[in-house]
């Protein structure tokens, strides 16, 4: 499978911004991005194997940019890693 080694400084440093502690200052910031749309989206979960129910429009972090056999991206959302298409992600920025 095309995540099976993932960049654990990266997934570190996504868990640092979300709860606001231990910002590594050396490092950048990884950009937020937002699942667009309204209601929820049934997304492949790789690590629980089975299908998660998410909002829409909720705050993700992008962990991976490398694409599976179905071109889904890896994301988190603070509770599961993701498996998404790029086109239902917005990259948001810092407010």
């Amino acid at each position: 499978m095309v995540w099976e080694d993932l960049d654990t400084d990266r997934i570190a440093q996504i868990v640092r911004q979300m709860n606001g502690k231990g910002l590594d200052k050396s490092k950048d910031l990884i950009t937020p991005a937002m699942i667009k749309g309204t209601g929820i989206i049934f997304l492949w979960s790789p690590t629980k194997k089975t299908l998660v129910k998410v909002n829409r429009g909720i705050k993700v972090y992008v962990v991976s940019y490398d694409m599976d056999e179905k071109d889904r991206v890896l994301i988190f959302d603070g509770y599961s890693l993701l498996a998404i298409h790029p086109d239902d992600l917005e990259e948001i920025g810092f407010n």
